[in-house]
Parts: C-alpha cells; sequence; structure tokens
C-alpha cells in the first residue's frame, strides 16, 4: 500500500527516501529517520500452523486493493490515495475492489537501498550486453522510467530429517548404503506474486535478497511506494517448495561426509517445527511495449541484480557480428 505523510514543518508530501531509511519532504527537504528501520530488532518467525490466528491484520492504516484490469495485478494502497498507473503492465485502467480487512499484514519489510536514478543505470549497462537487442532500446522513452514496489515473499524456516539411500563402489564391487541426517533451513525464499513467479529470468531476480536484513514492517517505508496484494497465500507458497527444496536438500546432501560420493542418491524428507516470515521486498519494475508485445525488466531494489525480457532484432545481431568480422581482419 502507498503510505501518505505530511512535513511537520511545511506541511508538504514524505517520501521514502532510499538507501538513507528515512523520509524526506518533498517541498522543504525536512528528513526524519524511521526508527523501525535503523532498529536491531529482528523480525520473528511465526509458527506455520497457527499462523491465521496469529497473524497481524493491522497495515498501519485504512487500506483499500486496487486491481488493473488488464493485467489482473492486485496492489494494497492507503485508502485516501488515488489509484493510477499499474506497475506490472502500465494500465490506468484501474479500479478499488473492497477494503483490505482481512488481508494478512507483513512481518517484516526489506527497504529499498537502490534509487530509481541507480537502476535506471543498471538497466542501461545491463542492455548493452545483450547482444541481440535493437541499438536504441536503451533510449526508448518508455524506459527512462523505473517504479518503485514492494512484493510479497514468504520465507520459511524448518527442521528437516533426510533419509538417504545410495550406491558406492568399493573393491571393484557396487554396494548400497543407507542412512539419515538432519539439516536446518532458513529463510527459504517464495515469491507470492503470481505476476513475478511465472517468470523464471524475474523469479531469480526475487530470490536474491538478504532476508537476515529484514527490519520490522512499518508503514513509512511505504511512503511513495505501493505495494502489491501476495496472490499466492501462505499455505499454496509452502506446498509449492517441493522441487526447490527438493533440489536444495540434494545440494546439502553433497556435502555430508556419509553422501557425498554415493551414485544413484535415493532421498525422502520428514519436515519439522516449521516457521515463516511474511516480508515485503523492494523491486525497480519496468513494462514497456516494443512491437505490440509486452516485455518486463525487473532490479533487486536491495542487491541492483536484474534480470528480464528484452525483444530481440536479428538485423543488430548481423550489424554488430559484421563489425566483428571487419575490426577482427583490420578491414574497418
Amino acid at each position: 500500500m502507498e503510505q501518505t505523510k505530511k512535513c511537520p514543518s511545511c506541511g508538504g508530501t514524505m517520501i521514502f527516501q532510499p538507501g538513507f531509511d528515512s523520509l524526506r519532504c518533498q517541498s522543504c527537504g525536512h528528513k526524519e529517520v524511521i526508527p523501525e528501520l535503523v532498529s536491531k530488532i529482528p523480525v520473528d518467525e511465526l509458527d506455520f500452523l497457527t499462523a491465521q490466528n496469529k497473524a497481524s491484520h493491522d497495515w498501519g492504516m485504512e487500506a483499500k486493493v486496487v486491481t488493473c484490469k488488464q493485467c489482473g495485478a492486485e496492489t494494497i494502497q492507503n485508502k485516501l490515495q488515488l489509484s493510477g498507473l499499474c506497475p506490472f503492465c502500465g494500465s490506468t485502467t484501474v479500479e478499488t475492489a473492497d477494503p483490505a480487512q482481512d488481508i494478512m499484514a507483513p512481518d517484516g519489510i526489506i527497504p529499498f537501498k537502490i534509487t530509481e536514478k541507480r537502476a535506471l543505470y543498471i538497466f542501461k549497462d545491463w542492455i548493452k550486453d545483450r547482444f541481440l537487442a535493437p541499438e536504441l532500446l536503451a533510449e526508448n522513452a518508455q524506459l527512462n522510467k523505473f517504479y518503485g514496489i514492494y512484493v510479497p515473499l514468504f520465507t520459511f524456516d524448518v527442521l528437516t530429517e533426510n533419509r538417504f539411500t545410495g550406491r558406492y563402489s568399493e573393491d571393484g564391487r557396487t554396494l548400497l548404503r543407507c542412512g539419515k541426517f538432519r539439516h536446518q533451513v532458513d529463510d527459504f525464499p517464495v515469491v507470492a506474486s503470481k505476476q513475478l513467479a511465472s517468470d523464471k529470468l524475474l523469479l531469480n531476480v526475487m530470490k536474491d535478497y538478504r532476508t537476515n536484513e529484514a527490519k520490522p514492517y512499518t508503514p513509512d517505508a511505504l511512503a511513495g511506494f505501493p505495494c502489491e496484494h501476495y496472490s499466492i497465500g501462505l499455505s499454496e507458497a509452502w506446498n509449492s517448495v517441493g522441487p526447490d527444496m527438493d533440489f536444495y536438500l540434494r545440494n546439502q546432501a553433497c556435502k555430508q561426509n556419509e553422501t557425498r560420493y554415493l551414485k544413484g542418491l535415493d532421498m525422502t524428507t520428514e519436515y519439522f517445527d516449521l516457521k515463516y516470515k511474511y516480508l515485503i521486498v523492494p523491486v525497480w519494475i519496468n513494462s514497456f511495449f516494443y512491437d505490440n508485445k509486452l516485455y518486463t525488466i525487473v532490479i533487486n531494489g536491495q542487491t541492483g541484480k536484474i534480470d528480464g525480457q528484452w525483444p530481440k532484432s536479428f538485423g543488430t545481431f548481423a550489424k554488430k557480428a559484421a563489425l566483428f568480422f571487419l575490426g577482427s581482419f583490420g578491414l574497418d
């Protein structure tokens, strides 16, 4: 949700200042440090089984859900905020749904560290290395503006007990070995946005957060930034971890002395003491049309990692290949 806060000095609008953990008045420049963002208080994990009873529904202000009619994205905003542009597809066709009375509020927040100016620089540097990208793409007017938004992320802590069977060779014979090991999983991330989780490139950016740096949730960090409503619920998020969790635990198994040399590893896992955190995390996003096709670029607002889709031009490829060929043979 996008928060609106007035300056105590002049009455102007204060917005969150990425990288400074503070609010800044757009009119007079007055600054206020946000106490929650400079505190050493950790974000507590909550018990998964009692989540619905213990989870907070207090966003710190009266909220509303705004739905984009074009792409279906839902963002949470201050009820007094005027609904405008959808950050996911750029559409202005949005409508207000029922008040967000029963929407679970986040436990923690990772505030923006990357400024919009820095995000634009990261993008222009990145697009130059896309060999098939059209030459003038970086100068596209639509790409000179990135939109900051907080998106939902669940993290899971769980104790695992893993039973394994595998083969190993000894004196020319193939033998079986069985055993088990325990591993504590900490902050396993699941993106709770269907808008972003459906694309593997964007998902790579979303899983790059340093979640141990999360701060207790405060609506002040949302001043000037909208927040996406989770479209993947807590239970659905946990139920979706199967393949990724299996891959992660198999990598952990390779580090165990009793399993690292085994081949054909077969493993089953039991989970105990499941806990979660509901975080909102910062993203710079740009969705643009090129030749009537929608493309999306996402930049991690904490680390600056970038990825996304971009148009391909084989005319640009041919031109660059020709210049490379001429330069290699001294024909330029």
